[in-house]
């Protein structure tokens, strides 16, 4: 698996996360990010990261411009797209596929959606999942068998891992500071998982994280 690190795409950002070990990122968009879609990609290319993935903006789903203008900078920086809005649902998938975004792309899942919930609304229509370890947490009361059989089942859907701690009501929390089994999690997406792992915590707690993945896989 490739460890990414998360950042807005300004050049000062983007070297900071140089400075802590990534060699890329996954891009954290903010309206004015959007506003010159090329002036953004050129930062971001002529910065020491590569942008491994795109975060949509949080957008409302019928509110395309956000999401098309999301789509186009990680089309031209060759970035995979994560579609994901705290103003969506994954009911909204048939409005936000009438986009038809270029990028490859997938659907992160929502705190409070259960495996049972993602097949049916994402994976058995063919879509991508784009799986946050801490989302599944909130949601999923018998979390590492739902991420193993996830992973064993579905793998092939799933390109991109948000990787964060949680507790059953708050996410996004530094490692160690919540109670998802992290070291069980980062060692099963060691065996069973190719792709990239977004340490999805804040700027000055991603050094310590990736130290930490580092440690537990070897």
């Amino acid at each position: 698996m490739d460890l990414v690190g998360k950042c807005p795409p300004d050049p000062n950002s983007l070297d900071a996360a140089a400075d802590r070990g990534f060699d890329s990122v996954e891009l954290h968009l903010r309206p004015a990010d959007l506003e010159d879609v090329a002036a953004t990609a050129a930062a971001v290319e002529a910065s020491p990261v590569d942008a491994a993935t795109v975060h949509t903006l949080h957008a409302r789903p019928d509110d395309a411009e956000p999401f098309r203008r999301s789509d186009a900078l990680a089309d031209r920086l060759d970035a995979y797209l994560v579609v994901h809005s705290q103003y969506a649902q994954h009911t909204h998938v048939d409005t936000l596929e009438g986009y038809d975004f270029d990028a490859p792309y997938g659907y992160e899942n929502n705190p409070g959606a259960s495996t049972f919930h993602l097949r049916n609304l994402v994976l058995d229509r063919g879509h991508d999942l784009v799986l946050d370890t801490a989302h599944l947490f909130m949601s999923q009361p018998d979390y590492f068998d739902g991420l193993t059989d996830l992973l064993r089942a579905d793998g092939d859907r799933v390109r991109v891992v948000h990787f964060n701690d949680a507790t059953p009501t708050e996410d996004g929390l530094p490692v160690g500071h919540g109670e998802v089994p992290l070291e069980r999690t980062a060692r099963l997406l060691d065996a069973h998982f190719d792709g990239r792992v977004v340490l999805e915590v804040m700027p000055d707690h991603q050094t310590d994280a990736l130290r930490q993945v580092r440690e537990w896989v070897g």
